[in-house]
């Protein structure tokens, strides 16, 4: 209940924000851990459906265009009655087949693709050009249509789950762990000419506290299917406004007892 009454109130208005004058590092620490764990929970069923959503609507364009190429997987080898190679380019991403070499070449105009040889299939790109094989028996047989890949991404659901709650859970609390240090550290800089100021510490413990309401921000547009850029920004700029906003509306709270202007309240 403390957690989520934290939650409510870091989103709710600035002044809840004196709660970090209180907190040791060991208090935002814990805090950051709950809320990695809170973003995950309802993080990885949001991006899960975004993915699962896009990658139906990247199959029918490719069966509406026409462009896998006709192919079964029988007892760990890929069979095809088409002539090899078979290549096309659709939107700067190639499709190869090729049973007849180990390693086809990459075609001109293509800046990533698929690779399928006999019993292997490469995902290469630019940033990696020499991708590790991934071994054609590990998928099922039958022929290979939009069909066939829709059913294969429904059955791997649970485990691109987990894949993803980890990534969620590690990486934002790695990502915000150094965002908070690095704008504390910035802060704590800026401080040095300001009066009253604030301590590492307490600008880190403020730091924490901001990362709740961006990201839940965050969060919210993720559920809307915004892109990754627009998200980074909403994101950003909301740490901004409330590491900002809580950080002045409680500079008062560093004075003496006795000389804030507001201490009847």
């Amino acid at each position: 209940m403390d957690f989520l009454r934290t939650l409510l109130g870091v989103c709710s208005g600035m002044r809840f924000y004196r709660l970090a004058l209180d907190w040791t590092p060991g208090d935002a620490l814990k805090h950051l851990l709950k809320l990695a764990l809170l973003l995950t929970l309802l993080g990885t069923p949001i991006f899960l459906y975004n993915s699962f959503h896009w990658a139906g609507s990247a199959l029918d364009q490719l069966e509406y265009a026409k462009v896998l190429p006709e192919f079964f997987i029988e007892k760990g080898r890929v069979r095809t009655p088409l002539l090899q190679p078979y290549s096309r380019i659709f939107r700067d991403f190639a499709f190869v087949l090729d049973t007849t070499s180990v390693k086809p070449k990459a075609p001109a105009g293509a800046n990533a693709g698929i690779t399928i040889t006999a019993d292997s299939i490469l995902l290469w790109s630019e940033i990696n050009p020499n991708p590790r094989p991934i071994d054609i028996s590990v998928f099922p047989d039958g022929r290979v249509d939009a069909s066939y890949l829709r059913a294969l991404l429904r059955g791997s659901l649970w485990a691109w789950g987990i894949v993803l709650a980890i990534m969620i859970f590690m990486g934002f609390f790695c990502i915000g762990l150094l965002q908070v240090a690095a704008f504390g550290g910035l802060a704590s800089f800026v401080e040095q000419g300001i009066e009253p100021s604030y301590r590492f510490d307490q600008l880190f413990n403020f730091g924490t506290l901001a990362l709740t309401p961006a990201a839940i921000a965050a969060l919210i547009y993720a559920a809307f299917g915004i892109g990754f850029d627009s998200l980074l920004f909403v994101y950003l700029l909301a740490f901004a406004i409330y590491f900002t906003g809580s950080t002045t509306a409680c500079r008062r709270l560093l004075l003496p007892p006795g000389t804030r202007v507001d201490d009847d309240d």
